[in-house]
C-alpha cells in the first residue's frame, strides 16, 4: 500500500495521460514516414510542430501546425466526430499561413482523427462562425484517420500552402 502524505501534492490526471497518449499517437506515424515533430509548450494554440524530410533526409521548408484535443471518448453527429473551438483559436487558425491541422484522439480506442483547419472553412462559408459567437463546431469525418496516409496528406497540404509565395518570388 502507499504512503499516505499528509499535504496535497501535484496529481497527474487521466486527462495528462490521454494528452501524452495523443502526442505519441500522432508522432509514431510522423517518425514512420521520416519526419518529425516538436512538442510546444506552454500551448498557445498549437501542440506541435510537424517538420517535413525529401526521400534523401534533407529538410523541406515550411512546417505545419497541430492542435491535439485528446478525450476518453469522441463526440459524435451524425456520422462525423465534432468538437467546438474557441473563436479566438478560429480566429488563430483562419489567418495562419501555414497548415493548421486539429486531430482529435479517442483513449478508449487508441484511434485519431484529423482535419486541415483552413481548408474546412474554405470550402463551406456556412461552416464559418456567427457573428458574436464564442465557439465554432468543427466536424471530422471518421474516413479522416490519422495513419501514415495522414501524414503525407499533412506534408501536401504544407506543401501546397508555399506555392503562393514561391509563385511570387518568380514574378
Amino acid at each position: 500500500m502507499g504512503k499516505q502524505h499528509p499535504a496535497p501534492r501535484k496529481q497527474r490526471t487521466r486527462q495528462h495521460v490521454i494528452a501524452d497518449l495523443s502526442a505519441h499517437y500522432v508522432e509514431g506515424f510522423v517518425l514512420q514516414e521520416g519526419h518529425t515533430t516538436q512538442r510546444l509548450t506552454p500551448d498557445y494554440g498549437y501542440d506541435m510542430m510537424l517538420f517535413t524530410y525529401d526521400a534523401n533526409g534533407f529538410a523541406e521548408t515550411g512546417l505545419v501546425l497541430v492542435q491535439l484535443k485528446a478525450s476518453e471518448t469522441l463526440h459524435r453527429s451524425g456520422s462525423d466526430y465534432v468538437f467546438d473551438i474557441d473563436i479566438r483559436d478560429y480566429n488563430l487558425w483562419t489567418e495562419e499561413r501555414f497548415p493548421v491541422i486539429l486531430i482529435l484522439f479517442e483513449a478508449s480506442r487508441t484511434r485519431a482523427y484529423w482535419l486541415a483547419v483552413q481548408q474546412f472553412f474554405r470550402e463551406n462559408a456556412a461552416r464559418r462562425p456567427r457573428k458574436g459567437a464564442k465557439t465554432v463546431r468543427l466536424r471530422v469525418p471518421p474516413r479522416q484517420a490519422v495513419n501514415r496516409r495522414a501524414v503525407a496528406a499533412m506534408r501536401e497540404l504544407k506543401r501546397l500552402a508555399q506555392l503562393p509565395a514561391l509563385l511570387e518570388d518568380d514574378s
